[in-house]
């Protein structure tokens, strides 16, 4: 057994015990209070955890594989491009943090889409969602374990089936047994191997690559594209742009980045959670690209792509040090696993079954969340199966998916008086519809080169605005509840 294997054996270790000892705390609390505590940690989390939980549910395998992966494949534009997250906490918390946390607790909201019942007080908005969540967020959930098991693969030797089994066990552990009070308190031990890892990895990648001028003088002589900031023109600047925005600007209509926002302590934590967020990021994705693009100098053969990161940790350090990296890349995926997987289960276990069932008992409903978050990461590991070849495109895709049926009426809901039911509704079912067609037999609305993900958004939030401002105001209930007023004293103020 190799240093490295053991290293990765005492970090797994210490989850476990995690979510054994947040099982225990979760047990003890009294069955009405079970939501709260399982779904939002009792809506008491400090700034570090917030950062982490919104930084590392969206910094997913994306970033601690695939990106190193795509910067591999397509060089230094990809890292121009993925640095394009840098500041998803900012854009998440700045516009819409203090309104959630405020309302979330008048309306006692403990997951992502109590806040759309209470903004819209509609079953058809609820039923949407709640099936729209499920199907884009289990193949994202998907290329997370994929990642893991090739992670565990280059550090264990152990084959892919073995490699995804032992990834998927730790996660489902902590996180179906201690739900979000596991979850938070495993993304702090997850948060430090994180930015450890990926700054140790950098350093060893670039001392063992000779230098980044002499990396740069390998790569020039390979593929002059490589250092190019559009791949040779491969990369438009509107492609780019589109990026940019699914990944930056768009990412409030995230619903597992929605975690941080409903689970914040206190303001003081809000505004912690945003700038500590954004340096985290920083450090984990500006250091990975680099890595993934500097590593091509080194090895330029490597049969997967996005296996770049686990083999540099592998071979450019000494094995404990390797270890170390790998566990912080594999952590960094499990935060986003079990982020998607609370966001699935509130979906599923909670609001839908509530929505077609409303008599359905606290005890019930606790049950079915544990069978209900089981259940969808045993699907997931079934798709995880498929061992896609570069997971970047799945999550582009999972993403953009998304934020079509979410961005406008997550958004325009928590700034616009005016946004309505009927308005939330028109969005959600027109941003698919665009997206779906984008995404086939339309290309052509990938306008100027941009993704598929931009027309759909774009319009929309247009869409919702028009429906909104032809059908009825909502109820003088949704606008104090919300505003603290009602829409007649809006009128006259």
């Amino acid at each position: 057994m190799n240093w490295a294997t053991v290293a990765f054996g005492l970090y797994t270790a210490i989850l476990l015990a995690i979510g054994i000892w947040s099982y225990k705390i979760v047990e003890k609390v009294p069955i009405a209070k079970y939501e709260q505590e399982f779904y939002v940690a009792g809506r008491g989390l400090g700034g570090v955890v917030v950062a982490l939980i919104i930084a590392g549910g969206l910094a997913s395998a994306g970033t601690f594989i695939a990106g190193p992966g795509m910067c591999y494949a397509y060089g230094y534009s990809w890292v121009f491009i993925n640095n394009m997250q840098t500041f998803m906490n900012l854009l998440l918390l700045a516009p819409i943090g203090i309104m959630v946390g405020i309302v979330a607790r008048r309306v006692n909201a403990t997951t992502y889409l109590d806040m759309f019942r209470a903004r819209y007080r509609s079953k058809a908005v609820i039923v949407i969602l709640a099936i729209l969540v499920t199907v884009f967020l289990l193949p994202y959930m998907a290329t997370q374990f994929v990642g893991a098991a090739r992670v565990i693969t280059q550090m264990t030797g152990i084959g892919y089936f073995g490699a995804l089994a032992l990834g998927s066990v730790v996660v489902l552990v902590y996180c179906v047994l201690g739900g979000m009070r596991g979850t938070s308190i495993a993304i702090l031990v997850q948060g430090v191997v994180m930015t450890i890892g990926c700054i140790v990895l950098l350093i060893a990648t670039v001392k063992y690559a000779g230098g980044l001028a002499r990396s740069t003088e390998i790569l020039a002589a390979e593929d002059i594209t490589l250092l190019s900031p559009t791949m040779g023109g491969a990369f438009t600047g509107m492609f780019s742009f589109s990026i940019a925005c699914l990944i930056g600007y768009f990412i409030v209509g995230m619903p597992h980045a929605m975690l941080g926002a409903l689970t914040y302590k206190n303001t003081k934590a809000l505004k912690r959670g945003i700038w500590m967020g954004g340096i985290f990021v920083l450090l984990w994705t500006l250091c990975l690209c680099m890595s993934g693009a500097i590593g091509r100098s080194i090895i330029p053969d490597l049969g997967v792509a996005d296996e770049a990161a686990p083999w540099l940790a592998m071979h450019v350090m000494p094995g404990p040090l390797g270890g170390i990296v790998l566990a912080g890349i594999v952590a960094g995926i499990q935060t986003t696993v079990a982020a998607m997987a609370i966001i699935i289960t509130s979906s599923i276990a909670k609001n839908l079954l509530k929505e077609l069932k409303p008599t359905v008992s606290d005890r019930a409903l606790k049950i079915a969340s544990r069978w209900t978050m089981a259940g969808c990461m045993a699907i997931a590991i079934g798709l995880a199966l498929q061992q896609p070849a570069l997971i970047q495109w799945i999550i582009i895709f999972a993403i953009g998916g998304l934020e079509a049926a979410t961005f406008g009426p997550i958004l325009l809901g928590l700034l616009w008086k005016r946004g309505n039911q009927w308005g939330a509704i028109a969005s959600i079912c027109w941003g698919m519809v665009v997206y779906a067609l984008g995404s086939t037999v339309l290309p052509q609305l990938q306008v100027g080169g941009m993704h598929q993900s931009f027309v759909a958004i774009v319009s929309s939030v247009v869409v919702y605005v028009l429906v909104s401002l032809a059908t009825t105001k909502p109820s003088d209930e949704i606008v104090q509840t919300f505003w603290g007023a009602s829409a007649k004293q809006q009128e006259r103020a």
